[in-house]
């Protein structure tokens, strides 16, 4: 019997199996199975990733895990340094019964010079040495003040509080006896640093994540005032080196004339 090409039966010499066979394929055959593995590689095509804008691209940056771990060992030796930090009764703030908590009200208390209100708060107690940390909740202030400050009663005799801003930017400067931070409009974060008068003007400070938390470490002997955000693992937000203290340290909260809450927190928490 005769066999057509097409048909022609063959044994492969490298087939796996003894005695396997293999049927010669036609081009037609040939043509339809490769059409039809072209046609599967089409689905299986990757779309071009899109390219994200620089702040999306920090969102998802691989964290630096050995930096976090430092910044965790860091924050649990300051820890070790926690006062009992309470708040001292003041006319026009309300002072919550543990004296762990105070809020601006919108009654006003005149003291010196004339037309200017203070919504300020001392902690208790003073301090003269030694290393000091607390915590302080800050999530629903719209202008708040944090830090130390060696006066109780601030004297401004003589100087002119003119100018919108002025004041506040010129009051709490270290040259004043005050280290503190501050935000101003819910995303202005500043250090109120040494400034002229004239042009007062405070750090502006950039954090990734906004704080809910802060810390404040106090180290009398090194003369340093750290502010940590808990909120962020405890990474430094801006620190007070070489400072200048020759009298009692207060720790100082203010949370403006917005009614918004300052808590100390307490070690448990």
């Amino acid at each position: 019997m005769e066999v057509s090409e097409a048909e022609e039966i063959k044994v492969s010499p490298e087939a796996k199996l003894p005695g396997a066979i293999t049927r010669r394929l036609t081009d037609a055959e040939i043509c339809c199975d490769v059409n039809g593995i072209l046609e599967r590689s089409k689905t299986f095509t990757l779309k071009k990733l899109k390219t994200l804008p620089k702040k999306q691209r920090r969102v998802f940056q691989v964290p630096d895990l050995r930096g976090m771990l430092q910044v965790f060992n860091e924050l649990t030796e300051v820890r070790r340094y926690w006062a009992n930090v309470t708040l001292n009764h003041q006319s026009n703030v309300d002072i919550s019964a543990h004296k762990r908590k105070g809020r601006g009200d919108f009654y006003q208390r005149v003291l010196c010079p004339p037309a200017r209100v203070d919504y300020s708060v001392l902690g208790s107690p003073s301090i003269t040495s030694g290393k000091h940390y607390w915590e302080v909740d800050v999530p629903k202030s719209k202008d708040w003040i944090l830090g130390v400050c060696i006066r109780k009663y601030p004297d401004f005799t003589g100087i002119d509080f003119g100018g919108k801003n002025k004041p506040v930017c010129f009051q709490y400067q270290p040259q004043n006896g005050y280290w503190v931070i501050g935000l101003q409009n819910y995303s202005q974060y500043q250090a109120f640093v040494n400034s002229d008068y004239s042009n007062p003007s405070p750090l502006t400070l950039f954090l990734t994540v906004p704080p809910d938390r802060i810390g404040v470490f106090l180290d009398y002997t090194a003369r340093t005032i750290s502010f940590l955000n808990i909120t962020n693992h405890g990474f430094l937000i801006y620190k007070f080196s070489s400072c200048c203290f020759n009298q009692e340290i207060y720790p100082y909260f203010n949370s403006m004339k917005y009614p918004g809450s300052l808590k100390l927190v307490s070690p448990s928490s």
